[in-house]
């Protein structure tokens, strides 16, 4: 204690500090530090550049949060750890966190990962966001209390994708996939071929051709064994699911066979502009999913300022969904503690529930039922183009997430169309 404090300085302070304690009670503890939030994402690996953007844009939303005075006057410092997408190093970054008193995290893109956080988080009274991870099973048969989708659910962006192709391509009936085999590739091609066995028949009048999928490897250098075999197929639309630096890798080797030209129309779950970043000019037409596109959103503030706090960051004047992901995580977290005036996991948990907050593709709503946020799902139709990208954006359209959502069924399996 400080000789020089008076009694009544000390009769003040203390009395500050039980009107501190009543009003945020799970934020006195440690107040000369700042609030830790784990951050659990690929930094290394085949999936490093996705991770980057969920650490870019996780940084830049503590950075907005802090400069406004933190989350109830207390600044926010992220912990960061590399899960190489892989849930073995995901699970012991998780344990390690939690080990140290850091009950809050975000992250996560791989399902694969998300799945195993799940029980963990349970266990050891965590909370966990994903910036990207696309299985179901999380808000149905996996389901755990602990774990929260801030953004759009893999259901909603993939059943939009059918009803677009619907609209757009009622001629282009017969559909197959390319599929990596496992979690994340098998789920969004089993719900696109439910999307396309409602809307094809709803929309276009027209019952589609389902063909087999082509399998496609994991994390490997040569996809030509899976190209030929989709070269024997006779399909008119084709669904990709290959992600990250995998599809990069396999459309730059399908582009040699000239496979993309055997179909109509190209679709793709949710590579937003990687695949034409990495092959700008020779990238093939093709619609595919954004968490976050930001002409899409221009006049929103807090995207526009998002815009302009990125290109400051990275000199990158076109931040990807996977960044935005973050930052609505962040945002999501500074709500719901505020709200819940605690940073205590079943408090924070009970109050992100519901919670209705602003983010840069505006207002989401956190489903109370099954933890998954309702957002629109933006879809957007890039071609290669002569300019200085190599690429340009030709088209795009927002499908409101509330229409094309499945209801909450946390605890039970997605009953799907199959063909």
């Amino acid at each position: 204690m400080n000789p020089q404090l008076t009694r009544r300085q000390i009769i003040q302070y203390s009395a500050a500090a039980t009107a501190a304690s009543a009003g945020f009670p799970g934020l006195v503890r440690a107040q000369s530090g700042p609030l830790r939030i784990g951050l659990i994402t690929p930094l290394s690996g085949p999936q490093e550049f996705i991770g980057s953007y969920v650490k870019n844009g996780a940084e830049i939303a503590v950075d907005q949060i802090n400069k406004a005075g933190g989350i109830a006057g207390r600044q926010i410092a992220l912990e960061i750890r590399d899960d190489k997408a892989n849930p073995a190093a995901a699970l012991a970054a998780a344990r390690e966190l939690l080990g140290a008193g850091i009950n809050l995290h975000t992250g996560g893109i791989s399902s694969s990962v998300v799945l195993a956080l799940g029980p963990v988080m349970q266990q050891e009274k965590g909370v966990f966001m994903t910036c990207g991870a696309g299985t179901e099973k999380m808000n149905h048969e996996n389901y755990s209390p602990n774990l929260f989708r801030p953004g759009d659910a893999p259901d909603a962006r993939t059943r939009a994708q059918a009803k677009l192709m619907a609209e757009k391509y009622p001629d282009i009936t017969r559909w197959t996939g390319l599929v990596p085999d496992h979690e994340y590739g098998r789920t969004t091609w089993s719900i696109f071929v439910d999307g396309l066995l409602e809307y094809y028949p709803s929309i276009a009048k027209k019952k589609p051709e389902i063909l087999q999928p082509i399998l496609m490897p994991y994390g490997v250098a040569d996809y030509r064994n899976s190209i030929t075999q989709a070269l024997r197929q006779q399909a008119d639309g084709v669904f990709n699911c290959t992600y990250g630096g995998d599809a990069i890798t396999m459309f730059q080797q399908a582009r040699g066979f000239g496979l993309m030209k055997r179909y109509k129309v190209l679709c793709d779950a949710a590579n937003e502009f990687l695949v034409a970043r990495g092959m700008k000019q020779q990238t093939p037409a093709h619609w595919t999913g954004m968490h976050y596109y930001a002409d899409a959103n221009k006049g929103n503030p807090m995207s526009d300022r998002f815009v302009a706090d990125y290109l400051a960051k990275t000199k990158d004047p076109e931040p990807l969904g996977w960044a935005a992901e973050a930052h609505a995580s962040l945002y999501a977290y500074k709500q719901a503690i505020e709200k819940a005036k605690s940073t205590d996991t079943a408090a924070v948990i009970a109050a992100l529930k519901g919670l209705t907050w602003e983010t840069v593709t505006g207002i989401r709503t956190m489903r109370a039922e099954d933890n998954q946020a309702i957002k629109d799902v933006e879809l957007v139709y890039i071609e290669p183009a002569s300019n200085a990208k190599g690429y340009k954006v030709s088209n795009y359209t927002k499908i409101a997430g509330k229409t094309v959502l499945f209801p909450a069924t946390p605890g039970k399996k997605l009953n799907l169309r199959t063909a």
